[in-house]
């Protein structure tokens, strides 16, 4: 069409920025860190999951993803408790102070992101995100249809060895 355009990449990244920007500004009034609310909504997604399995799932360090989830079970929203079989591991799961904040916190994120998309129609809304889901899914950053055994893969690491 003879219209100069800016690459994709460029695009992507400052909606990036100001979309990391809004939710964290969305997060503030819940006194959670953007890092922490991840963590929380991979739980909701979970369920139920090892320490391990959570910090596969986001790509985090097991040490950080410890710290983080001691923060999180000292504000009293997840539960975090020793695994039957396996003493060594932690199971998390979230309490129902943090179901809660998830769902506010879903709210706010929704709201911050109601600025940025205001211009598109809800038809247009829905093909956008289909279309970052496609191209997601093709880069592999957390494929829509992973298994939580391949979560490594989702965060852009190599698959731990068996």
């Amino acid at each position: 069409d003879g219209e100069e355009r800016l690459p994709f990449g460029v695009l992507l990244a400052r909606l990036g920025q100001e979309s990391m920007a809004r939710f964290r500004k969305a997060l503030q009034p819940l006194e959670v860190s953007a890092q922490q609310y991840v963590v929380l909504k991979q739980l909701q997604t979970f369920g139920t999951a090892s320490q391990a399995t959570l910090a596969d799932a986001l790509g985090l360090d097991y040490s950080n993803l410890a710290t983080v989830t001691g923060e999180l079970s000292d504000a009293g929203l997840i539960e975090r408790y020793r695994h039957e079989s396996d003493r060594r591991r932690y199971v998390i799961e979230l309490s129902e102070r943090g179901v809660d904040l998830v769902e506010r916190g879903d709210k706010a994120i929704y709201e911050g992101e109601e600025g940025m998309l205001k211009s598109l129609s809800a038809d247009e809304r829905d093909r956008f995100w289909h279309l970052l889901r496609q191209v997601a899914d093709n880069a592999n950053l957390c494929p829509s249809q992973t298994p939580v055994e391949n979560a490594a893969t989702c965060a852009g690491e190599d698959p731990p060895s068996s």
